[in-house]
């Protein structure tokens, strides 16, 4: 069985609920195309980091469609905290460490929603959130 990359997976979620929701964001979802070519050609993070933080950054995107908006959260978070970690922890797999950081997210009782947290980190590490976003 195929282990699922799942940065590589977060971000192409990311992408395809900016894709559905915003398509006028053009800049954010080639950003988010380039942060995808990054890490799969180089394993690089340092373009995604560059997307938070400041006046109109990564942050500031305007909601999504019901529980699109949710789910593009806790795939922000994950992938901020993964980019941040990824080179500090020597020893650790990237593999490993992605797995971490959704674990962590999924233990979260953010806004009391720690089931759908759940929900969402078992569908992204299973690789199929994108053919069940719409079922959470």
């Amino acid at each position: 069985m195929k282990q699922t990359d799942i940065y590589t997976e977060a971000l192409s979620c990311l992408r395809l609920i900016l894709l559905a929701d915003h398509p006028e964001f053009e800049n954010w979802i080639d950003w988010l195309e380039r942060d995808i070519e990054d890490w799969t050609q180089r394993r690089e993070v340092a373009h995604h980091l560059r997307a938070y933080g400041g006046m109109g950054s990564f942050n500031d995107l305007p909601s999504m469609r019901g529980n699109h908006d949710y789910i593009f959260g806790f795939l922000k978070s994950v992938c901020y905290a993964f980019g941040h970690l990824y080179g500090k922890r020597e020893g650790v797999s990237p593999e490993a460490l992605m797995e971490e950081c959704v674990r962590g997210m999924e233990q979260e009782d953010y806004y009391c929603r720690k089931e759908l947290n759940q929900a969402i980190a078992q569908h992204l590490m299973q690789g199929d959130l994108q053919e069940n976003w719409d079922k959470l």
